[in-house]
């Protein structure tokens, strides 16, 4: 089953402000971690793209690895319906092409 390239945003937006209520201690900061999901979108009511994870990056951890997760952003416009969830993973390639270059440090 596919969602619709035009189907609702089923995600809550990014509160920076309620984020900054709460800083969690960096416990142990020379273990390499892995954050385990993360996800990219653009959407009218907020985006998260790569620059934010550059961000997020900066915590005091040592990240390792990230693993990047669907959650139905830049389905494909046009085309076969079971063919538009495609438009996210060309989508997540090209933020991937973007930290392979170097140009953005380590990650």
């Amino acid at each position: 089953m596919s969602i619709s390239p035009d189907a609702p945003n089923p995600h809550f937006a990014v509160r920076p402000g309620w984020l900054a209520l709460h800083e969690e201690p960096v416990l142990e900061p020379e273990r390499p971690i892995i954050d385990c999901h993360h996800h990219f979108w653009d959407r009218p009511e907020n985006r998260y793209f790569f620059f934010d994870l550059l961000e997020d990056l900066k915590s005091g951890h040592t990240f390792a690895a990230t693993v990047f997760m669907e959650c139905g952003a830049m389905y494909r416009k046009s085309g076969p319906l079971e063919l538009a969830p495609v438009g996210e993973t060309e989508f997540a390639n090209g933020l991937a092409a973007m930290s392979a270059s170097g140009n953005y440090g380590q990650h």
